[in-house]
């Protein structure tokens, strides 16, 4: 999906967060982990989603793409567009 730069950025700014308001490393690293586990997650499984439908033989592939291109699109980067 292209977010390795962006996730890290995110990476940084919860561990800082959790950092700052907790009593100690150990609950701060545990904090960082429950925010960061299920985006980290979710683009996982995206990204593993993508690259399986770009594996498929070309035919396939392609009239998958011009048939649900936009969708497939929408519904895997959506989710990371801040609703307005």
């Amino acid at each position: 999906m292209g977010q390795g730069g962006c996730m890290a950025m995110e990476d940084a700014f919860v561990l800082a967060e959790s950092l700052r308001s907790a009593v100690s490393v150990e609950i701060a690293l545990a904090e960082y982990v429950r925010r960061r586990k299920p985006r980290v997650n979710w683009v996982q499984q995206q990204s593993i989603a993508t690259a399986d439908g770009l594996r498929a033989p070309p035919p396939v592939r392609n009239a998958m793409l011009r048939e649900h291109g936009n969708q497939m699109m929408k519904s895997r980067f959506g989710p990371l567009i801040p609703a307005a």
